[in-house]
């Protein structure tokens, strides 16, 4: 299990990204580097998952949310270990893991 949120950026004009890519959507360059986020962010919005479907019908009901990292880029991820009902836009998040089929996972700072 990788602990650390990779990325790329790209060496041009700094565009940073997560997702796989061979050139940055940015400016077009090819000159990428990996780059390791922090993988601490704020929940920028979110939604309460009550019926999932596919591979993460068993994990419903689940918090899916946008997270803009410290560093700015923001991502579509799974938050754990928070109360549903308690969630809400600006809550800390760390990184906790990067799971196959699914992507970044992360989880609440415990308050």
């Amino acid at each position: 299990m990788n602990n650390k949120l990779i990325g790329k950026k790209c060496s041009k004009c700094g565009f940073q990204m997560l997702n796989p890519s061979f050139s940055c959507p940015s400016c077009g360059s090819s000159d990428l580097v990996e780059y390791s986020f922090g993988g601490k962010g704020q929940i920028y919005t979110y939604t309460v998952v009550m019926i999932g479907f596919g591979h993460l019908a068993s994990r419903a009901p689940y918090v899916l949310a946008i997270v803009e990292l410290e560093e700015g880029l923001k991502i579509l991820t799974i938050i754990e270990d928070i109360d549903k009902d308690k969630v809400s836009i600006g809550n800390i998040v760390t990184f906790k893991k990067m799971e196959e089929g699914t992507g970044p996972i992360f989880s609440a700072e415990k308050t």
